[in-house]
């Protein structure tokens, strides 16, 4: 068995350098371990952190600068020196076209793979907005991903979602933190929609953020399976904020024990985020 894993969902911090004013601005996340997550960690220190065999990742990002996040990228290259990565950076996605484009056209660097514009609770109304279908478009133009985070149990924004799907075709949409459940029922019906649709992949993490229990994670992680399949779920931590609960080390064992084989583990610890993000 294959203790190798590509962590496709990690964020680094340079609160020295960067803004990260979500982060250390006037109202912090309440988080538990606030100060622990904030600390600076190095790739290799990740690295020695578990006994899994970390040999890539995925740095989505974190707000080192919305206004010009092109920095982001660039520190990121001084900052991973030993590890494959790939990155996700930040743009708008629901300004004009112009504003995208120029914008895209700012984040040109050999880490690119994809955009992030999280569309959480009341921001979700923002992916309804008529440009966003222009800059999902120029994206699978670009051959970039989008990164979708936001709640499949709000079904108006799942159909959106799944239209834009449908209508891009060649446009690769990667749901962040398992779409996010918190109404399991409402969840699980925009779960059975989206996972229609072959370019739409999702990550198992995020669930510090949560209100779940070990065993409804545990529900999550078999819909997700019987509805995605083995091809398009990762396992990803989330790494700093997962310290909100449990270790890095912990929660990568926590994610290999929902495996019942070792295809499974290797498909959905490996092999699909080395497919999706060419790490």
């Amino acid at each position: 068995m294959s203790l190798k894993i590509i962590d496709p969902h990690v964020h680094f911090f340079n609160l020295a350098k960067g803004q990260y004013s979500w982060l250390q601005g006037a109202n912090p996340p309440a988080w538990p371990n606030l100060e622990k997550i904030k600390q600076a960690v190095s790739e290799q220190q990740l690295i020695e952190s578990t006994d899994f065999e970390l040999i890539g990742l995925v740095h989505i990002e974190a707000g080192f600068d919305n206004t010009s996040p092109i920095n982001e990228l660039n520190w990121l290259s001084s900052h991973l020196k030993s590890l494959p990565f790939k990155a996700i950076s930040y743009n708008q996605i629901d300004v004009p076209a112009e504003q995208f484009s120029h914008a895209l056209n700012a984040l040109a660097h050999s880490s690119l793979c994809g955009i992030r514009d999280i569309t959480e609770g009341d921001d979700a109304v923002r992916l309804i907005s008529p440009h966003c279908i222009n800059s999902l478009n120029l994206l699978a133009i670009n051959k970039l991903h989008f990164e979708a985070q936001f709640d499949i149990e709000n079904s108006e924004i799942t159909k959106q979602v799944a239209y834009y799907a449908k209508q891009l075709p060649q446009l690769q949409i990667i749901i962040n933190h398992a779409g996010l459940p918190g109404n399991l029922g409402a969840w699980q019906q925009g779960v059975e929609l989206l996972a229609q649709h072959d370019n739409i992949a999702i990550k198992f993490s995020g669930f510090e953020l949560l209100q779940l229990t070990s065993e409804q994670q545990a529900v999550c992680f078999n819909f997700l399976f019987n509805h995605f399949g083995q091809q398009r779920i990762m396992f990803a931590s989330n790494f700093p904020v997962c310290q909100i609960s449990t270790s890095y080390n912990i929660l990568w064992h926590s994610h290999k024990a929902l495996c019942s084989n070792d295809k499974t583990w290797h498909d959905l610890s490996y092999a699909n985020a080395k497919h999706y993000y060419q790490v």
